[in-house]
């Protein structure tokens, strides 16, 4: 527990110092570019022609190309199904990412002596194996949840970028955004999907865990470890634009 922890924490962490090293150099992607204002020279008819065509349904759908919001309001159910599979299974971190967390976790497992894994889950490829599966259960169980949840609630499921440029405001922004997050119609509202999903990967273990970690107290504890990564998600996604192209991709793998 204590290394997987490690993941969110220190996302929480160095995401947002990553991202203000690199701030002089890269603009905001919703940032307005010289060729925007200079576009308000050529007559406010062109102009107006541009803000009128509206994007394709699709737009903003890609979990780690935020973009701004004045293109992500509405969202159907096809474009949720979508995102859904995008973010669950059609990358390569639902692969890598469970690997990462079952390296962690045989590592230096949970509990100490009588209340240790059993060797089963601690000691060589079978263990591997096990926590590997713990970690795809989890993580479906999360994404499938939330999914369900957001269809029901009405819930956007996609991340809105901060309009400011202060590196503290927008991580504020990206935090809380794991608590109250946007309708389908980009309205406010509390991320309803986000505490179903958590609570469903943090109590999913129960069915299989060894016994000692198979109680309330430990699927609470997943629970608010899996509602931490939601928030680093939110976290790498709001200044992945700005972070440096391999530890992005680095971040992908191992925690998307």
């Amino acid at each position: 527990m204590k290394n997987a922890t490690t993941i969110p924490v220190l996302a929480l962490l160095i995401l947002p110092a990553i991202a203000s090293g690199q701030d002089a150099a890269k603009p905001r992607p919703d940032a307005p570019s010289t060729q925007t204002i200079s576009a308000g020279s050529r007559g406010s008819t062109e102009l107006g022609q541009v803000e009128a065509d509206p994007p394709p349904s699709s737009a903003g759908i890609d979990p780690v190309a935020p973009r701004s919001p004045a293109v992500r309001i509405g969202i159907n159910f096809e474009d949720k199904v979508h995102y859904y599979f995008a973010e669950t299974y059609f990358n390569p971190g639902a692969l890598t990412a469970p690997a990462f967390r079952a390296g962690l976790r045989v590592a230096n497992p949970p509990g100490k002596g009588a209340t240790q894994y059993p060797s089963e889950w601690r000691q060589g490829a079978e263990a591997f194996g096990r926590n590997y599966g713990d970690a795809v259960a989890e993580r479906l169980s999360f994404q499938t949840a939330r999914f369900a949840t957001g269809v029901i609630t009405r819930e956007d499921p996609r991340y809105v970028p901060a309009s400011s440029r202060s590196v503290f405001a927008r991580s504020i922004h990206a935090i809380s955004f794991s608590f109250v997050d946007h309708s389908n119609s980009g309205h406010p509202m509390p991320a309803i999907s986000n505490f179903v999903g958590a609570a469903a990967g943090g109590f999913v273990g129960n069915a299989y865990l060894p016994t000692g970690f198979n109680d309330v107290t430990h699927a609470g504890q997943r629970a608010t470890l899996r509602f931490g990564f939601a928030a680093a998600g939110n976290l790498f996604r709001e200044f992945a634009p700005q972070m440096p192209g391999p530890m992005r991709t680095f971040f992908m793998l191992i925690a998307r």
